[in-house]
């Protein structure tokens, strides 16, 4: 198998573990709340302690990944996540599991900074968007599987359990992220795209960015009118969509009156068919259209976001359950097809060496204005109003904003010079 096939596969079932033990805790919210005596709030800190190191720690391996090796900082991080995740199964408080959380955090902070660059390194602009569109599909996957492993694991063997399944696998990938081959920096990186999306006559000298101090690196991006737009909608997306992740499963169980396998098998369903397909489906589009363009590639994500947040709004909303399954399937494709072309977007913003770097702040924005305060933040309201389904009112509002973001981006930036 080619260095560049190695690498897609490897970095495509590592982010399929990613997101399985991301999401694990969402598919036995009512299990974990019985243990430890917890409320909503409680449930939506354990996804929030996790972002908020997730957060810290990327933009940190973010710069480490400029001067050292990054498939070593791969392994050491899914190593890290998964002895975190097993240990979770030990937990004898809530504190401890909060902990255990935190670190898993870290370790998959390593991973989520590194891989992209990678992947950028073995392929050219015009292949990222479709090349994304297969590492992100496993988004989907694991977060199903996460829900699954959750809901019916901690059902039948109980949720520790759950921990031990979902944090075996990665020690094995973990080892054998050592073994693959490392990119040349910027090989690439022949006409790429410059801040708009132009196509720029050389590449960026690659000793332009790693001399340049950390303030002057973050001036780059604040002044980078690509990666501002497409992080910003980001930000509005990701609120959203980590609050429905994280509570839909248990909206279905309490407020719909289904039986936790039941919640836990059709939400995942839904996560996995409608979430492969429409990333697949938003790589290949942009692809055929953006070809490494940022202005398309926004307005992609503006109109199918924007359509989504009616559909996902309906789902909340309405009490019939065909009615609920098909508006939530259909709001999520709209979402997932976003996954490919804004990671592009970002990717093809800046110079292969300062590509992690780029990815390492825009994860950082995206979860400290996103999915770090909305799980918690619907907790509360559902806490305060006796309403989960008014806590979820939360997330159409994001998608909206969203679409209005990443429209304005898109016309400013065709409009640039």
């Amino acid at each position: 198998m080619k260095p560049a096939t190695s690498a897609v596969v490897a970095l495509t079932a590592l982010n399929l573990l990613n997101y399985l033990d991301r999401f694990v805790v969402a598919g036995m919210v009512e299990p974990l709340k019985k243990a430890f005596g917890a409320d909503d709030a409680d449930i939506g800190l354990l996804t929030s302690v996790f972002l908020v190191s997730y957060m810290l720690a990327s933009p940190l391996f973010g710069v480490m990944a400029r001067s050292l090796r990054r498939t070593a900082l791969l392994g050491a991080g899914v190593l890290v996540w998964s002895v975190a995740t097993v240990a979770a199964g030990f937990a004898g408080g809530f504190g401890a599991l909060l902990a255990s959380r935190a670190v898993i955090g870290v370790g998959e902070a390593a991973y989520a900074t590194v891989g992209p660059s990678i992947l950028g390194d073995w392929f050219p602009p015009q292949r990222r968007s479709t090349v994304l569109a297969v590492f992100y599909a496993a988004i989907p996957v694991g977060s199903a599987l996460g829900f699954l492993v959750g809901g019916l694991v901690s059902e039948s063997l109980g949720w520790r359990a759950a921990f031990f399944v979902a944090g075996g696998p990665g020690l094995l990938l973990g080892l054998l992220c050592f073994r693959l081959t490392e990119p040349v920096r910027g090989a690439m990186d022949g006409p790429t795209t410059a801040n708009g999306g132009e196509p720029r006559t050389a590449p960026v000298p690659r000793t332009a960015f790693v001399r340049s101090g950390r303030r002057e690196a973050l001036w780059t991006l604040a002044t980078n009118a690509q990666w501002m737009w497409s992080v910003a909608g980001y930000t509005a997306y990701t609120f959203s969509l980590g609050a429905l992740a994280v509570w839909m499963p248990a909206f279905m169980q309490r407020e719909r009156g289904w039986s936790p396998e039941s919640a836990a098998i059709t939400f995942s369903g839904i996560v996995v068919v409608t979430g492969f397909l429409g990333t697949i489906a938003g790589g290949a589009v942009d692809a055929r259209y953006a070809r490494g363009r940022a202005a398309p590639s926004l307005m992609l994500c503006a109109m199918t976001a924007l359509v989504a947040a009616p559909l996902l709004m309906l789902a909340i909303a309405t009490q019939d359950r065909t009615m609920c399954i098909a508006a939530t399937g259909a709001g999520c494709f709209l979402a997932f097809v976003s996954q490919a072309p804004i990671n592009a977007a970002i990717l093809n913003s800046v110079g292969s060496d300062a590509r992690a770097f780029a990815v390492g702040m825009s994860t950082l924005m995206i979860h400290v204005l996103g999915d770090v305060p909305s799980p918690w933040l619907v907790g509360k309201v559902s806490d305060a109003t006796g309403s989960l389904a008014k806590g979820l009112g939360l997330v159409p509002i994001g998608f909206a904003a969203a679409a209005l973001i990443w429209g304005i981006g898109s016309i400013a930036l065709r409009r640039r010079p």
